[in-house]
Order: C-alpha cells, then sequence, then structure tokens
C-alpha cells in the first residue's frame, strides 16, 4: 500500500504537537545551571488554599515585591491549588512541580504540623525545600472579666465550667488546647466552628467563655471588647527565639507567657512531654506561621537570586510600610536566622511527636496516620 507524503506530514506534525503539549504540562521551561538571570521569566508562585484565604492574601501582597528585587525582574504569577487544609497543593508542589528555579511555594501552619507528626496524607518533605523567608504570626487567649477576677490562677479554681469554641485539634486550636494542657486548665472544647470570627461571636453571644483569636484578629475586634469591660486577656501564646526558649510575643510586650504564669502558681518552671510539644507547636504553628520555599535542587544560581532578592525585599521601605497590616507588624526571617528558626521549628523529637499523637488519638479520637 502507498502511503501518500500528505499523511506522513500530517503525521510528523501531530507528533512534534504533542511532544510540545507534553513539555508543557509538565512545566515548560528547563532552566540550565548556568542560567544567571530571571529576565524574560514567570515564575509560579503555589498557594495551597483557596483565593481569598489569609495565606493567598499573604501570597499576592508578596508578589510585586518578588518581581520587583529579584534579579531580572521576573513576572511572578499566584496559582492557587486548595484541598486538604494545604496539603492537596503542597503535595503537588513537591511531586509534580519541576524543581527548575521557576516554581515557588507558600507554606504554613496547617502545612507544618502534618508534616511534623507524618500525617498519612503528607507527600511532601520540607527538607527538601529551601526556605526564601518566613513570616511570623501571634495569638492571645482571653476571658470573661467576671471570671478573671484574682487572676489565673482563681480561674483554674472555680466551680463554673470552662467552654472552648474551636475549629479542629489539629489547625492552630492545637497550640491553645496545649497551653490548657500545660496550665493544668480543666477547659471543654467544642470544636467544629467554621473560623475564628465564628469562635469570637461564641465567646460574645456567650456560647464560650475562653477563646483565642490570632494577632490581627485579636487587635481589630477583641481588643474593643476589652475597652468595653467584656473580655480580659490572660496571656499571648508567645514566640520561640534562637535558642529555642519561649519568649513574650513582640505584639503584646505586657501580656506575659504561659512559662511566666506556670511559675508564678506552681514555683518552677514546666518541663515534660506537653511542654516540649507546646513548643514545638508555638514555633512550627507561629513563630513560622508562613514560610515561602523553592525546591532544594533547583538550580543554585537561581536560589541564590532567589535569597538575594528577599534581602533586598526586607530592606524596602515601601515594602516595610505596605505590609504592616499583612505580616501583623512582625519583622520576617531570611538568612541564617530563618535556617536556625527551621531548626528550631520543624525539628521533632520522637518522643514529642508520639506524645502529639497520643494525645490528639487519646482527647479527640484523631488518629494522625488515618488523616
Amino acid at each position: 500500500m502507498k502511503i501518500r507524503p500528505i499523511f506522513v506530514l500530517m503525521l510528523i506534525l501531530s507528533c512534534f504537537l504533542m511532544g510540545c503539549n507534553t513539555l508543557q504540562a509538565t512545566g515548560g521551561n528547563q532552566v540550565s545551571e548556568g542560567n544567571s538571570s530571571y529576565q524574560g521569566q514567570t515564575i509560579s508562585f503555589v498557594v495551597p488554599f483557596q483565593a481569598g484565604g489569609g495565606t493567598d492574601v499573604f501570597a499576592r501582597f508578596m508578589t510585586p515585591y518578588f518581581a520587583k528585587h529579584i534579579e531580572g525582574k521576573p513576572r511572578v504569577q499566584v496559582e492557587n491549588i486548595p484541598g486538604g487544609a494545604s496539603i492537596t497543593g503542597t503535595n503537588e508542589y513537591a511531586n509534580s512541580r519541576l524543581p527548575n528555579g521557576l516554581n515557588i511555594l507558600t507554606s504554613s501552619a496547617s502545612s507544618h504540623v502534618p508534616f511534623m507528626l507524618e500525617q498519612s496524607s503528607v507527600d511532601y518533605d520540607l527538607n527538601n525545600f529551601t526556605p526564601l523567608i518566613g513570616a511570623p504570626s501571634g495569638g492571645v487567649v482571653y476571658t470573661k472579666p467576671e471570671l478573671a477576677e484574682g487572676g489565673i490562677e482563681n480561674l483554674m479554681s472555680l466551680e463554673e465550667e470552662l467552654f472552648y469554641a474551636g475549629i479542629s485539634p489539629t489547625g492552630l486550636d492545637l497550640v491553645t488546647l496545649l497551653s490548657f494542657e500545660v496550665l493544668k486548665m480543666d477547659v471543654k472544647a467544642v470544636l467544629g466552628y467554621e473560623g475564628r470570627g465564628p469562635s469570637r461571636v461564641a465567646f460574645e453571644q456567650g456560647e464560650s467563655n475562653i477563646d483565642y483569636q490570632t494577632t490581627t484578629a485579636y487587635k481589630n475586634s477583641v481588643e474593643a471588647l476589652v475597652e468595653e469591660g467584656r473580655a480580659v486577656p490572660l496571656y499571648s501564646l508567645g514566640q520561640i527565639d534562637a535558642n529555642g526558649d519561649l519568649i513574650r510575643d513582640p505584639q503584646f510586650p505586657d501580656l506575659p507567657t504561659i512559662e511566666e504564669i506556670y511559675v508564678d502558681i506552681y514555683g518552677e518552671k514546666p518541663s515534660g512531654e506537653v511542654w516540649d510539644a507546646y513548643k514545638q507547636t508555638v514555633g512550627a504553628s507561629y513563630t513560622l506561621n508562613k514560610v515561602i520555599w523553592v525546591h532544594k535542587d533547583a538550580p543554585s544560581s537561581y536560589q541564590e537570586l532567589l535569597k538575594k532578592g528577599m534581602d533586598g525585599l526586607i530592606n524596602d521601605k515601601e515594602f516595610a510600610t505596605h505590609s504592616e497590616e499583612i505580616l501583623e507588624g512582625y519583622d520576617t526571617y531570611v538568612g541564617e536566622e530563618l535556617n536556625t528558626q527551621i531548626k528550631q521549628s520543624f525539628a521533632i523529637s520522637e518522643e514529642t511527636k508520639q506524645w502529639i499523637i497520643e494525645y490528639l488519638r487519646t482527647n479527640f479520637d484523631i488518629d494522625i496516620k488515618k488523616l
């Protein structure tokens, strides 16, 4: 059978187009180690949450400053991959995005804690990423004024039950719940609220009588309640310093940490597994609330350009002024300071990890290996 030349030509063209489509689907531009500029390039910024959430707002705020300070002024394009409380998108970044320096990721507390606890749905390893910049957050625990008369020690001895309205024991609530454990407070957690806003409303309506809010929410919504005599702050959740110690939150310098309160009540410093678990989760959830990463095996020249860009970004006066609301007034971490915080926050001991896993199983019937 004679094959017509036009058919052969069409077959060759079809194969060529299929090859192009495959290249696009697997990440497009291959980058050689020798490249020394992002000029004309587009960086895909993976955000493992839906558009409009806190992490998405953070990422979209950062993108123009990335474009401004990274040599070559690349286009930076946010790509939302929601699902699994950030795990779906983080898994995709780790396993499907080319380590070519043109793909970066932002993670959050909901990415960090499941990684530390080796949650079964986690298919990424943060140790395989290079951190570029980290951003802290904070939180404050508060209660009703009538319950706080006589201080927190008196609060703990009251006959009235303490009710806490939360979202999930595996999210940011975990830190607050562990703070109750450290202080030996008998608090009943009612979980399943859709967000910190609804939980605050539950406090205002009397459904709960002890609550926490993150820094911005506390300043925007709870400080007014304090001024009206409807709430009293007890303590901040604190921050972890470079030595691994719990220190006062710089946004709430007048509020004690739970370590200070523990010493006042019990006459000694807290210790043991629950204390280690608390500090570990503060570091991974608040001191490094959000981190932006690039693949560790991305071209080293690109990694250096990204790090250099972060140095320029944090020294940008315009960035400092405009980031006040988004970053809640906290200083960001870059360079060796960031690397130190990463080690402090994510290097969990096997004993501490198993204690947290057992705590979740015993108190909330959650098997981390089945999530």
